[in-house]
């Protein structure tokens, strides 16, 4: 149901890269990916060695996998897999490793494409020479030490591949046609291998970073990876979304959709990288300002991150904005969105709803906690949710109503925090200009509390059902003139 933590919402946007990153992968105890949408990797450990450790890689303690086997025979080897499919073309694409080669001699695979049924892929030469096999090598004195990690990435652009080491240009050939293409028969899956061979040639090795791209990086990209490997987002999509998707969290509108210290949401693509909400995040009392990786900027004033994920984020506004028009902006892991245009203002009052029955009832409770009032099968449970009743309102008792948008409050409690316990609670400064309307101006009530719940930016309105016949009322709140939208619904009967 919508109401109290966790607010929804609409938007998107798109930016134009020549490399996205579609996958990342960084060891850390798992093979669950870095970003949303990617499987986990598939370890190969038939020996049962395989195992996580703590190695210096680039200067740094980190966790690693290290993959352990035998060469002989080939089902004794490990390695890791990828899915591919669905994430690069069979011919344009980049794949980004840091590894480190334990066996020092002999053909040592890193990467391969062909389901292990061809002799082909990214290779340590029996020298120690980085090779694309067969038509690829790297010469002179760019040899890999074994016990020595290294930034690799193998770019594909259809007829050319292109190999870096740090950062660095190693060997590139752009007359090598299918060569490193994904074939579509003997790959229909196309699964990528690393550390796996297709013979008695495999040799242990050490992983630290995995990532694949959709498109081919440049050297800029490959220079401006390397020089913060871990934690690169060259590629990342940025935050996207429009100014429709920023709507006010318990009525869905977008206009005027956002006011000081209450609920808003945004709507959009890649807005974060991970799901979750705010309710480990407290600090002091506090809400957090940052809540995985992303903020959310209006005006430039930090907003109070409620949830998080990769298409929606809900947030609670800061105080002290303008009537008007105002900006926005989400943030995650520093990559910024673009700013969108939306509007404020200081009251604009809206209840939430719950969203079973596409959002026709009140979210509303009894007053005393007893009971959700709705229909009784408003949740398909016959009666009760979560061991409270769900019934219609009674003539007579006090039910509660869920707001945000309606204005201060008298005592002021600052966005974000959640409020002590205050005899009298925290009426809203307007009290005396807040009713309640049900079927428009045929009934009209007055609260006999309206303002801040327990919970930073909910307003809970408290009210006497009056003595009116059964049936589905219409219900809004109204605050200074303005009232909320219509088409929420309160059941009642006799």
């Amino acid at each position: 149901m919508r109401i109290l933590i966790t607010l929804c919402l609409l938007a998107s946007a798109a930016y134009s890269q020549n490399a996205v990153q579609v996958s990342s992968y960084l060891f850390q105890d798992s093979f669950n990916a870095q970003r949303p949408g990617s499987a986990p990797l598939t370890p190969v450990n038939p020996s049962g060695g395989n195992r996580f450790i703590t190695e210096t890689v680039f200067g740094q303690p980190r966790l690693v996998y290290e993959i352990l086997g035998a060469a002989s025979p080939i089902s004794a080897q490990g390695g890791l897999t990828y899915q591919a499919k669905g994430k690069v073309a069979i011919n344009e694409y980049s794949f980004e490793l840091v590894f480190s080669m334990t066996a020092a001699t002999g053909w040592r695979r890193i990467l391969e494409y062909n389901n292990r049924r061809r002799s082909e892929g990214l290779y340590l030469d029996p020298s120690g020479f980085l090779a694309f096999a067969s038509g690829l090598s790297s010469t002179g004195t760019n040899r890999l030490a074994a016990g020595t990690y290294y930034h690799v990435i193998v770019t594909k652009n259809r007829g050319s591949i292109s190999l870096y080491v740090n950062g660095a240009l190693f060997t590139a050939r752009n007359d090598i046609g299918t060569l490193g293409d994904m074939n579509p028969t003997l790959n229909p899956d196309q699964l990528v291998n690393f550390l796996l061979d297709d013979d008695n040639e495999w040799s242990p090795a050490r992983i630290a970073l995995f990532r694949a791209y959709s498109g081919t990086l440049t050297a800029a990209e490959v220079r401006e990876i390397w020089a913060s490997p871990f934690t690169s987002t060259v590629g990342v999509p940025r935050p996207g979304f429009q100014s429709s998707g920023i709507v006010n969290s318990a009525s869905y509108a977008s206009g005027n959709a956002i006011s000081p210290g209450s609920f808003f949401s945004i709507f959009g693509t890649d807005l974060a990288d991970d799901s979750g909400d705010w309710g480990q995040s407290f600090v002091n009392n506090i809400a957090p300002r940052r809540l995985n990786n992303v903020r959310v900027l209006i005006n430039d004033l930090e907003s109070f991150v409620v949830f998080t994920s990769p298409g929606q984020v809900n947030a609670l506004a800061p105080d002290n904005l303008p009537d008007g028009p105002i900006t926005v902006i989400v943030e995650r892991l520093g990559l910024r969105s673009a700013t969108v245009q939306s509007t404020s203002r200081r009251i604009n009052p809206a209840v939430f709803r719950f969203d079973a029955q596409n959002l026709r009832y009140l979210a509303s409770t009894a007053n005393d906690g007893s009971a959700y009032i709705a229909p009784p099968n408003l949740f398909g449970t016959n009666g009760s949710l979560s061991g409270l009743a769900v019934r219609p309102a009674r003539p007579g008792e006090f039910i509660v109503l869920y707001a945000t948008a309606t204005g201060p409050t008298n005592p002021t409690v600052p966005a974000g925090q959640i409020p002590v316990t205050r005899a009298g609670g925290y009426p809203l400064a307007n009290t005396a200009e807040v009713r309640l309307t049900l079927n428009g101006q045929t009934t009209t009530v007055r609260p006999a509390y309206a303002g801040l719940s327990g919970f930073p930016g909910l307003i809970q309105v408290v009210f006497q059902v009056p003595d009116i016949p059964t049936g589905e009322y219409e219900t809004t709140i109204v605050v200074s003139g303005q009232s909320s939208p219509t088409g929420a619904f309160l059941p009642i009967t006799r």
